[in-house]
Formats: structure tokens, C-alpha cells, sequence
């Protein structure tokens, strides 16, 4: 009995770079004409037999920018990481990536938005759109996809998050009902635990959010989440950051309290 043909697997970056072109409606030649790659370099990595180098792909982005797609550079360089490494996220977060995966429990203190791990899918949207209008509907949906899907990905992973009340009641209905909902099904599984801020409180510390992560090993990682990216902070910061959380959830109504206000948002 033979076997059914084994469907070939696109790589993110041949599906990126084919996508791009097209939009263009240069033809292969002309992407290499106007990057100065080859013919035959451009068809490879569009039929994915390989994959260029990182200067290449920066040639390539300059060349498809000039042909009017925005961000061509950064949606290259994004897919390449992606086929590369096998994740979406950039650099700046491979340390995170690791401190998640060799984390037990974080707490998290967002000062005025919902945590990452827990926006749910609408949300997240709304985030992404309002902080990237030029992304493609493409990249806004993968970015969306990694945000919510993270806490799943890290099953060992347990969560305690400090945030605001109005986060969620400052939203559309719904959006709102929607994100309250998602909430509570966090907190339902069990690995979540939710401390709402009050409103008519205020927040003082943490100025940004704030992750404080408790390794497998029974060390401390602390993690600040800025515009530009993520910075680990050193060990001489842990007990200054931690005095903040303390804060915060002292500030933060017990968990019986926060889901009896998130069901009434639901």
C-alpha cells in the first residue's frame, strides 16, 4: 500500500519572503536585480532550499521597503528568527524565554494594563494594533497568537498577577465582559491567582510592570517589561523590587474579593 506524498513544510521565512514579493509584484529577478542577490539565491529561499544570512535578508528588506512595504526589514528578520530558532520572539526576550521555562511561579504587577499572560485574545488585538498601526494583519495575528498562548505553552508554570480594576473596566463592554470572563477561567484552573487594585486606588509602584519569577533551582529572577524590551535585573535590585510587589499587594484586594468584582464584570 503506498503512501500518501509528504506535504513539503513551508518555513516562516519562505512564506514571508514569498508574501512580500508578491505584494510588490516584482517578479524574482527584479528582487534580485534591486538587492543585488542572484536570481537563482532569490528562488531558493523562496522555494525553501535554504535560508540566507542575516546581511541578506537586511538587502532584501531594504529592497522590498524601497518597493513601498513597510517594515520589510523586521518582518524578514523576524521570520528568519522564527525558522532559525523555532520562536517568534525577538531578541531581547531569549533571556525571558528561558527564565520562563525554568520558572515554577511569577509574580506579576502591571501598573495600569492586564498582564500579557492573561489578556485575552480581543484585547491583546486592540494592544498590538494601537502600538503598531503599520504591521500587517498577518503580523498582528501572530503577535496576538504568542501573547495568548504563552501561559499554556508553560504548563509548570503558576501565576500570581497585581493589576488595576480599571484595566478592565476602563474597556467596551465587550471587551470588558469578555476579558473578565477570560479571567476567570485563568483563575478557575487553578494556576492562576488575581489580586485586583481597587479603583479609587492608586498604584504607586512598580512605575512599569514588574515580573518576579521563582526558579526551578529556588533562585529569584526579576524582569521589567519597558517599551524597548525586557531588562533582568541584578541581584542587588531583587530586595528594592520586591518591597514594590510587597506594596502592591498590600494595596490589592485577597483573590475571593477580585473574582467576586470580575464576575460581576463578566
Amino acid at each position: 500500500m503506498s503512501r500518501p506524498p509528504q506535504q513539503k513544510v513551508v518555513t516562516p521565512f519562505q512564506e514571508c519572503l514569498v508574501r512580500l514579493r508578491s505584494s510588490t509584484r516584482i517578479t524574482q529577478r527584479q528582487l534580485a536585480s534591486r538587492s543585488g542577490t542572484s536570481h537563482a539565491s532569490v528562488n531558493r529561499w523562496e522555494l525553501g532550499r535554504g535560508t540566507p544570512k542575516r546581511d541578506n535578508v537586511e538587502i532584501l528588506g531594504r529592497a522590498l521597503e524601497m518597493e513601498g512595504v513597510p517594515n520589510a526589514t523586521k518582518l524578514l528578520l523576524a521570520a528568519l528568527r522564527r525558522t532559525l530558532e523555532g520562536t517568534g520572539l525577538p531578541e531581547w526576550a531569549q533571556d525571558l524565554e528561558s527564565i520562563e521555562r525554568s520558572a515554577r511561579h511569577v509574580t506579576i504587577v502591571t501598573p495600569a494594563m492586564v498582564p500579557g499572560y492573561l489578556q485575552c485574545p480581543a484585547l491583546a488585538e486592540a494592544i498590538f494594533r494601537a502600538g503598531m498601526p503599520g504591521a500587517s494583519a498577518e503580523e498582528i495575528r501572530r503577535l496576538v497568537d504568542l501573547r495568548t498562548e504563552r501561559l499554556g505553552a508553560l504548563p509548570d508554570l503558576s501565576v500570581t498577577a497585581i493589576f488595576p480594576a480599571a484595566a478592565i473596566t476602563c474597556l467596551s463592554e465587550s471587551l470588558r465582559r469578555e476579558q473578565a470572563a477570560y479571567l476567570i477561567k485563568w483563575a478557575e484552573s487553578g494556576r492562576v491567582a488575581i489580586h485586583l487594585v481597587p479603583e479609587g486606588s492608586a498604584l504607586l509602584v512598580p512605575a512599569s510592570p514588574l515580573m518576579l519569577f521563582r526558579l526551578v533551582t529556588g533562585d529569584i529572577a526579576a524582569v521589567s517589561d519597558h517599551a524597548d524590551g525586557n531588562v533582568v535585573h541584578k541581584e542587588s535590585h531583587h530586595d528594592r523590587l520586591a518591597g514594590e510587589v510587597t506594596w502592591a499587594l498590600a494595596a490589592s484586594l485577597p483573590v475571593a474579593l477580585s473574582l467576586d468584582v470580575l464576575r460581576k464584570l463578566a
